[in-house]
């Protein structure tokens, strides 16, 4: 009989002496580990941490709820200071420093980032793989990005960020 992780599919025992091919169900040490965080209130950040790419949570005014530990360190950032920040802000873009701030200068128009999440935050519908660029102050960020909605907020996944060769920061 084989005993397999309901929730990760792992075995976690199986006795090949058995005459009995069947499976039974229960829950690994590892799933027992992450649910019992999560049960006993996981907070969102905490829950992002999990997540294996860089993720933004922001909602509708492209304003940060929440972020991951991988993408705070991507862009050198504390991920407990990002919260309420704008999103360009959050992603250190060097036009969120200009004196409108981030989302009323000329560059935030074309923003893929900026316009990804009003439109998804407007339509629900999820955008995936997107190229966008971000001029921070250690030059262009070449990023790809998927961006879904999820219970009123939008969810940015950085799936790709790299620095772009021959450009200086500004």
């Amino acid at each position: 009989m084989r005993l397999v992780c309901s929730y990760c599919h792992k075995v976690i025992r199986h006795d090949a002496n058995s005459r009995v091919c069947d499976v039974s169900h229960g829950m690994c040490h590892a799933c027992a580990g992450h649910f019992d965080r999560l049960w006993k209130g996981m907070t969102l950040s905490e829950f992002l941490d999990t997540l294996p790419d860089p993720v933004l949570v922001v909602n509708g005014e492209a304003r940060v709820i929440a972020a991951n530990e991988k993408l705070a360190n991507l862009f050198g950032r504390d991920k407990n200071r990002l919260r309420g920040l704008p999103a360009g802000e959050a992603f250190a873009c060097v036009y969120s420093r200009l004196p409108k701030g981030c989302g009323r200068t000329v560059h935030c128009r074309e923003c893929t980032i900026r316009r990804g999440v009003e439109r998804v935050h407007e339509t629900g519908k999820a955008l995936r793989h997107v190229p966008a660029w971000l001029q921070t102050r250690g030059g262009r960020v070449q990023l790809r990005i998927s961006v879904r909605r999820e219970k009123g907020l939008v969810k940015v996944v950085v799936e790709d960020a790299e620095l772009a060769e021959g450009r200086g920061g500004t």
